[in-house]
């Protein structure tokens, strides 16, 4: 089984590297996604996300990771923490549908 708050840690930090790569974007310094993490497929299986329900959780939490250039950028990425809650529960929330 999978631990909550590991994972809200996960999205946490996801979002905060999807601020840098925006940031860099709006530099100029477009990486073509190729510094992507992808932590969304680790926190798909650690929430053990079936493939006929991805394309769903994959738009979500899209959403929030576009979200994230909106909140103020810091060390430990603290205002983001709320933000990775939500989404978490929001994904929680989807896979019941």
């Amino acid at each position: 089984m999978f631990d909550r708050s590991q994972i809200i840690h996960l999205i946490q930090q996801d979002l905060k590297h999807s601020q840098l790569t925006e940031s860099l974007r709006n530099l100029g310094l477009d990486d073509g996604g190729m510094y992507s993490l992808d932590l969304m497929s680790l926190v798909a299986q650690l929430m053990q996300v079936q493939p006929e329900q991805m394309e769903n959780f994959a738009e979500i939490y899209g959403s929030y990771l576009d979200k994230a250039a909106e909140y103020p950028v810091t060390y430990l990425g603290e205002h983001l923490l709320p933000v990775a809650e939500a989404c978490y529960a929001r994904l929680m929330d989807s896979k019941e549908d």
